[in-house]
């Protein structure tokens, strides 16, 4: 009788494709008996499956990788449980079911598999390789290292499996044991700039300084042309304050290639080094009007620069060298927003924030610059901006609950009450910080209050003040809203009087609690406070108030020339101001 399982091929292929018909025939070689041993804890029947089993089989298999390959791990075990239970000889599916155990980082059980594909069929070198990386992650480092080895003398060379010994030994804290599996591989595959790099580093820990120079020097010999080998000797070199021999490499390089912007990064270090400021200036300015792709390191001299811009020689340098850059690199959103920066410590906010936003426009997932538009936006007290600019933001990081937050403020500015609500309570989905949803609340009150849903509106404040009792935003709202309405002015008094306590020079805290005290008729008390408000306030709201109390008291005159004065300044007044004025009475 035919014997069927999975074979390497039809795994392969339904691994990639993730869709294959169900017709896949499942045809490998025999595979000889292995005695089970007695740790293993998985069942092996005894009889061969049947078609109908294996047809069965190779149709869940293919659901299953295709759960795998969505990430959909315990969907796909599931799956895979039950092939194997179908087919419980093929390694193909054993290796899948570790792939899935290992990706939820269950290893004991991820290894259970994979051993048992590896009994299957014990050529195949990436069974080996996914028993060594489970035992890897187990911390079980020498017997990962067996598997390897055994791998090696399996399946041939394998120069992956040589670096994963070395990493191995790395870890186990042998060294030098890794350079000698990290020189094998070179030997038998060539001299990789990744394994010098490691071999350099693990040097330097053990102190041998020449025996990483050696292998720098090793690399820019096999690559005599690949000039990033050469400048990482030459930093390897001046971190060790060897800096003519530095200079040796640097030369050269410089008169074959003198419009390389790295070459002149590392003259300016060494003159740097060295205490020349002058030659180190000069070199930076040559560098920077190279047109060569900039490091982080550029980047980083030009942010050195901005902490010093209270210095006039600092900031002058800082100003000339963005402009090289910004001349020679001018798509370069990095020097676009280190521009917009230095405008920032100027003062200049307009045309940082246009560069802001040419930065942006290059490189729109930064989430940091739009914080810095928006907030520009909102210096400038240009709500239209601040509405825009959150809105687009919030495309790019749904997830930022402060960027709801600006686009709800700038949608109240604009008297757009419906639409901020709709804002807030989305941002209030995403956002995590107890103290941010106070804020949303207490904004959720105030267009609450706007869109005459009172009820709603004195509920957000009392939610916010539930868990801040001293929000001074909320208490002073919550007590005007009160007064207006003329509802539970006692309690509207108890709060307003929180507010002054805590800010009694605030203006605004000083006219509600004096409103609040009009409102409740004590004109003797509430003249106090608006007369302290109207003193130094350039408010038309506070100073009708205080014309208001003013007539209660009998002091027409004066209310009139207070109103009047209300009228000059202008802004937010009464809709009977002008008729108190004419008719020289307090009109409700």
């Amino acid at each position: 009788m035919k014997k069927y399982s999975f074979s390497l091929y039809t795994f392969i292929v339904v691994f990639l494709l993730g869709l294959l018909s169900c017709d896949v025939a499942f045809a490998q070689k025999k595979k000889k008996k292995r005695k089970k041993k007695a740790k293993d804890t998985m069942v092996v029947s005894i009889e061969e499956p049947s078609k109908k089993d294996l047809r069965k089989a190779e149709e869940l298999f293919v659901y299953a990788v295709n759960e795998y390959l969505l990430e959909e791990y315990n969907q796909a075990i599931e799956l895979l449980d039950k092939c194997n239970k179908l087919n419980p000889k093929d390694d193909g599916i054993k290796y899948q079911t570790a792939l899935a155990y290992n990706k939820l980082q269950i290893y004991q059980k991820s290894n259970q598999y994979a051993k048992r594909a590896l009994e299957l069929d014990p050529d195949n070198k990436y069974y080996y390789k996914l028993v060594a990386q489970n035992f890897e992650m187990l911390s079980l480092y020498k017997d990962a290292l067996g598997v390897l080895e055994k791998q090696i003398e399996v399946t041939g060379d394998d120069e992956e499996a040589y670096f994963q010994i070395a990493m191995l030994y790395l870890q186990m804290g042998a060294p030098r044991s890794a350079i000698e599996y990290f020189d094998i591989g070179e030997e038998k595959y060539g001299i990789n700039d990744v394994i010098v790099r490691q071999k350099q580093r693990i040097y330097i820990r053990l102190g041998d300084l020449d025996a990483a120079l050696n292998e720098g020097e090793k690399l820019i010999n096999a690559y005599p042309d690949e000039l990033e080998f050469k400048y990482s000797q030459v930093r390897l070199l001046l971190g060790n304050n060897k800096t003519d021999e530095a200079v040796e490499i640097l030369e050269p390089i410089l008169k074959n290639h003198p419009n390389e912007g790295t070459v002149h990064f590392l003259l300016a270090n060494i003159y740097r080094n060295r205490g020349e400021s002058e030659k180190y200036y000069e070199e930076l300015k040559v560098a920077f009007s190279c047109d060569d792709t900039l490091t982080d390191e550029s980047y980083n001299i030009l942010n050195g620069y901005l902490q010093f811009t209270y210095n006039d020689k600092k900031r002058q340098e800082a100003e000339e060298l963005i402009n090289i850059a910004l001349e020679s690199h001018p798509n370069d959103d990095r020097i676009l927003s280190l521009n917009a920066d230095f405008l920032v410590s100027q003062k200049q906010y307009d045309p940082a924030r246009t560069f802001y936003l040419k930065s942006l426009k290059k490189n729109p997932n930064n989430f940091k610059l739009w914080k810095q538009v928006i907030s520009i936006d909102w210096e400038l007290q240009q709500f239209d901006s601040v509405e825009v600019h959150s809105d687009l933001a919030i495309e790019y990081f749904p997830n930022q609950p402060i960027l709801y937050l600006y686009s709800g403020t700038a949608k109240i500015s604009k008297e757009d009450y419906e639409e901020a609500v709709v804002m807030f309570n989305q941002g209030l989905t995403v956002v995590v910080d107890p103290s941010l949803k106070t804020d949303f609340n207490a904004q959720l009150g105030d267009a609450y209050y706007k869109l005459d849903e009172v009820q709603k509106a004195f509920n957000k404040y009392d939610e916010v003040l539930k868990v801040d009792p001293v929000n001074v935003y909320v208490l002073n709202n919550y007590a005007y809203f009160l007064s207006l309405r003329k509802e539970k002015l006692e309690k509207a008094e108890e709060m307003s009087h929180q507010t002054i306590l805590a800010e009694p020079e605030n203006d605004t805290f000083l006219d509600t609690y004096g409103w609040v005290l009009f409102v409740k008729g004590d004109y003797e008390k509430s003249a106090i406070h608006l007369k302290k408000a109207a003193d130094i306030s350039q408010s038309a709201t506070v100073i009708e108030h205080y014309g208001d109390v003013l007539y209660k008291l009998g002091k027409v005159d004066e209310a009139v020339d207070q109103w009047k004065k209300a009228k000059e300044i202008g802004g937010e007044v009464s809709d009977h101001l002008e008729e108190k004025i004419n008719q020289k009475k307090y009109v409700e």
